[in-house]
């Protein structure tokens, strides 16, 4: 294994090319998997090792030469990958035998069920998705990658993510629910600061602190790309993530603390 400040991330799309970006600037060796072979010769000629790989297909004998990385970062979303949590454990055991000493997990805070204000102890997923996050966590803990940091993201924006169409002219319950949200540029941000540290915690929440009712936030994220904004029913306490605990360890704080000044700013930008 190289002694170079060297990263895989497995699942170079919408986190995982920016990342992996990122870290080249600063240094890093970059390596990643894509599904889609016109994407890997635009990063390989960017810099960055893009090998193709498809985690659905039979897995490799052994650990892909390409990939041979200190760190592993996990991009991969649940609705691309079959049995979500057997074959993230698989992969990552695998990685575990060619020697990946460290894996950062992008996992999700729908592991958090019930209403009220979660922190990372209150894990208890009270859906089918926050199960399945939840499993697939315990898979990639026990792959024998000796430090695993679970990275609890809350509703992804920016980037190609367009908020104001997410809901755009349709109809749901829980309008006053409040939202939790992270922006790329806030993730972009963060997890180089993470790589750069070795006393890594087990589990960390990823959510911007400004939680505006969902019938607000959607309305207006729609209207301000001339959508049809959302219509809501009242009611529904919901659940605010507090992502606190990250900023206090890394000594950051969010860019993003108010999501209608964002989304103001991301309309001027065009």
């Amino acid at each position: 294994m190289s002694t170079e400040p060297s990263v895989a991330i497995l699942g170079l799309g919408w986190l995982g090319e920016p990342l992996a970006v990122t870290l080249a600037g600063l240094g890093y060796r970059v390596a990643g998997t894509t599904t889609d072979a016109a994407k890997a010769e635009r990063l390989r000629q960017a810099g960055i090792e893009a090998a193709l790989w498809n985690i659905n297909d039979p897995l490799p004998p052994a650990w892909p030469t390409a990939l041979a990385a200190d760190t592993l970062v996990l991009c991969v979303p649940p609705g691309k990958v079959s049995d979500y949590a057997a074959t993230l454990g698989r992969v990552t055991a695998l990685a575990a035998r060619a020697g990946v000493r460290r894996l950062l997990f992008t996992s999700a805070t729908s592991v958090y069920g019930g209403t009220g204000v979660k922190t990372e102890a209150d894990t208890g997923p009270d859906s089918e998705r926050g199960e399945r996050m939840l499993a697939a966590e315990l898979r990639v803990r026990a792959s024998g990658i000796p430090r695993v940091l679970c990275l609890r993201l809350s509703g992804l924006v920016g980037g190609s993510r367009e908020p104001g169409r997410f809901l755009a002219g349709r109809r749901f319950e829980g309008g006053e629910e409040p939202v939790n949200l992270v922006a790329l540029e806030d993730l972009l941000r963060f997890i180089p600061a993470i790589l750069a540290r070795e006393d890594w915690p087990e589990t960390l929440n990823v959510s911007a602190p400004h939680h505006p009712r969902r019938q607000d936030f959607y309305r207006q994220a729609a209207e301000l790309r001339g959508l049809p904004p959302p219509d809501f029913d009242g009611g529904g306490e919901g659940k605010s993530i507090d992502g606190g605990a990250l900023c206090r360890w890394l000594g950051l704080d969010y860019e993003v603390t108010d999501w209608f000044s964002w989304l103001a700013e991301r309309k001027a930008r065009g």
